[in-house]
């Protein structure tokens, strides 16, 4: 797996946004997603917002978690896990050398971390953020929304 999708274009898959035709492209142009238990709690936490924001009902809800699910079981979206203290220790250094310049978030960070332990050099995202560490760290960046808006 070269390709590393975070949470805020793994979303779009599942339910209806702007940039949903270039997230689900992205996807399909990779055989297997790195599914990460950073986007599990990221994504799953992402459609309880919608839900509690009323932006999808709860029987909608449900059937996103549902697909999530469906797309894990077929290895659409593969479970791989990450070494905590390696991965702590990569962001630790990513701040050290970018977070005061790119004014990135703690998230923004382990994303891109979680990226570098899995040896991914693209990195696919929606996070202006991101694709500045990204970049900074010369990964190879899709940003969905700058496709979709053009």
């Amino acid at each position: 797996m070269k390709t590393y999708i975070d949470s805020s274009a793994l979303v779009p898959i599942y339910v209806p946004e702007e940039f949903s035709a270039r997230a689900r492209r992205e996807v399909r142009s990779v055989r297997q997603v790195p599914f990460t238990p950073l986007h599990g709690v990221e994504v799953r936490n992402a459609f309880h917002l919608l839900c509690g924001r009323g932006r999808i009902s709860t029987a909608e809800l449900r059937g996103v978690l549902g697909w999530l699910e469906d797309d894990l079981t077929a290895h659409r979206l593969a479970r791989v896990q990450v070494d905590f203290a390696r991965l702590f220790a990569r962001a630790e250094q990513l701040v050290t050398a970018h977070a005061a310049q790119l004014l990135c978030r703690s998230l923004d960070v382990l994303h891109v971390a979680c990226a570098l332990q899995l040896e991914c050099t693209r990195f696919v995202t929606a996070d202006d953020r991101q694709l500045a560490l990204a970049k900074a760290v010369g990964m190879i960046t899709a940003d969905i929304k700058r496709t979709a808006r053009q």
